[in-house]
């Protein structure tokens, strides 16, 4: 008996305590919006209280009224709508801080015509002797009212003082006359000169008199020789970029990344982010892969393994962690692209194996690059001999892009745990070599109403921000829309506004282990959210992609916009 009186006072002592603490004001109320929390039960709110950078009630605005102190600050929302603060499970930005301030956004654009707008815009906003790039993101397939090149001269009138290099996500590019000059390729050339070109020199298109037309074609590779002849951005411009970056990615509604890494990423700049969380916090939570460039001999990915056995995951906090191995790896083994699979050898198998038993042996989560459903079966081989030495399944280890993932393969993804992270990369339209090999099953890819009604779990993305626009209102409108910014149909399984909403907030939350923290409006969770300038959820389907935050809320604070 008074063991039973002793829990009951106990009882009794943490109800107090626990009423006690649910009486503390709020720091902020927001009143009289739409509050659309993305909890377990999709519910409609009118107010919510904040307390310091937590979430600490949501209801009718009597009840949230009532909670209000002599303190607290009271907002109107004036029947906004509110939602969870977006988050992109793929989005390699952290790399494109380097040169952010000169790098000219074209996401989202539908015009040609705008785009040489922005561009020029770009163009007289710097300051003198800083190059003009825009740097992916964009292609001409988005265009609804001409789709050709951009020439030389179109080039020069925007700049005819500065470089200016445009790039077409990872395909072609184009140059003025005067970055042409930086890099020593003259502008007119014999066919004898021509044919001994070398370097970036052999990429450029001439016309038949041997002038330039401004573009040069050669993707990766010549990409990458092209942004090794960048000025260097010395550590203070670095540090006053990463700021800009992030205050574009709250402008969008962006309020937390997932970044892969990828191809000429500096490590430098993620100890640079997490110094800056530290010292003065950061608007955008950056989640990131242990990665490198691309190994694609044996010894280079025995050397990542080892980076992986000297690393440990989940070592920072809210604002800044470092999560998983990948997104690739070991490129013979799994980096495949979405017209052709790869064909590993055995001893390519061996070697991938041996990267993801150390990731599980290590506790780490993996993200793997995958797209069509030969390398996908490959992939799962691996993955369950893994599973059989290292139960992975409180690992989330995800397939990122999936594009052709097959429905007989999801029972296999099921099985093991595996999660699903899906790109809006259709969005750009440049589908014609998709639709050539696959036809009509192009419409398919990725198959968000099969994953969707699938139940393994899937978040979006954009594989931004060179190989896809990066503005989440674009994402979830193709989502829910399956069109291109130029208006074709070029996704046939479309998800509800819902589903697609939860697919950005709630379910990338899960992805990132943070379904504690992130990804909803509701008690507990961390202050995160989006007033927006129109309602989700009742505007005309062509209009969820020029939604646009009226203010951006992180940690309980206003980081963009105002109210």
């Amino acid at each position: 008996m008074r063991n039973i009186l002793v829990g009951l006072s106990a009882l009794v002592l943490l109800a107090s305590l626990v009423n006690s603490h649910a009486q503390e004001a709020p720091d902020t109320i927001y009143l009289n919006g739409k509050i659309v929390t993305v909890d377990d039960f999709f519910s409609i709110e009118e107010a919510v209280a904040v307390r310091g950078n937590t979430i600490q009630a949501v209801g009718s605005n009597q009840e949230i009224s009532s909670l209000k102190g002599d303190s607290t600050l009271v907002l109107d929302l004036q029947g906004r709508t509110v939602i969870p603060g977006l988050i992109d499970n793929h989005n390699h930005v952290v790399r494109a801080t380097e040169y952010w301030p000169n790098d000219a956004r074209l996401d989202g654009v539908t015009s040609r015509s705008k785009a040489l707008e922005v561009l020029k815009a770009k163009a007289d906003e710097l300051p003198p002797g800083e190059w003009l790039m825009s740097l992916g993101g964009w292609a001409e397939s988005q265009f609804s009212d001409s789709k050709r090149d951009f020439t030389l001269a179109e080039l020069d009138a925007i700049s005819t003082d500065r470089p200016v290099f445009i790039q077409s996500v990872y395909d072609h590019a184009y140059g003025n006359t005067v970055w042409f000059n930086a890099m020593g390729i003259p502008l007119s050339a014999s066919k004898h000169e021509q044919e001994k070109a070398e370097g970036l020199a052999s990429y450029v298109l001439r016309d038949d008199q041997g002038r330039l037309t401004g573009r040069l074609n050669g993707g990766f590779a010549m990409i990458g020789q092209a942004i090794a002849g960048f000025p260097p951005v010395a550590a203070e411009k670095q540090a006053a970029a990463i700021k800009t970056s992030m205050t574009f990615l709250n402008s969008i509604g962006l309020t937390t990344i997932y970044d892969p890494g990828g191809m000429g990423i500096k490590q430098e700049s993620y100890e640079r982010i997490r110094q800056m969380a530290a010292s003065e916090g950061i608007p955008v939570r950056v989640f990131h892969t242990l990665n490198g460039d691309i190994p694609r001999r044996p010894e280079q990915a025995r050397e990542f393994i080892e980076r992986i056995k000297a690393s440990k995951p989940f070592q920072g906090n809210a604002a800044i962690d470092l999560l998983a191995v990948g997104e690739i790896y070991y490129g013979p083994f799994h980096w495949d692209n979405n017209l052709n699979h790869v064909t590993p050898s055995e001893d390519d198998i061996a070697v991938g194996k041996e990267v993801l038993m150390a990731a599980a042996a290590g506790g780490w989560s993996v993200q793997t690059h995958a797209m069509q459903p030969q390398t996908i079966d490959v992939l799962l081989d691996a993955f369950e001999e893994v599973n059989q030495e290292y139960p992975m399944r409180h690992l989330r280890w995800t397939i990122t892009h999936a594009d052709n993932i097959s429905p007989t393969q999801f029972e296999r993804a099921r099985h093991l745990g595996l999660n699903l992270q899906l790109r809006s990369t259709p969005v750009l339209g440049n589908r014609a070599a998709i639709e050539d090999k696959f036809g009509d099953a192009s419409y398919q890819m990725p198959p968000l109403r099969q994953v969707q009604e699938s139940g393994i779990p899937f978040g979006l993305g954009s594989d931004g921000t060179k190989a896809n626009q990066i503005n989440p209102f674009v994402t979830l409108w193709w989502a829910v829309s399956g069109k291109a910014l130029n208006g074709d149909v070029v996704t046939r399984q479309t998800l509800s506004r819902e589903e697609a909403l939860i697919a950005h907030t709630r379910s990338n939350a899960y992805l990132l282990f943070q379904e504690m923290r992130l990804g909803a409006i509701k008690p507990g969770l961390l202050a995160d959210m989006l007033v927006l300038d129109r309602d989700y959820l009742s505007v005309p389907v062509d209009e969820i992609k020029d939604i646009r935050p009226v203010a951006t809320i992180v940690d309980g604070e206003i980081v963009f916009g105002e109210l």
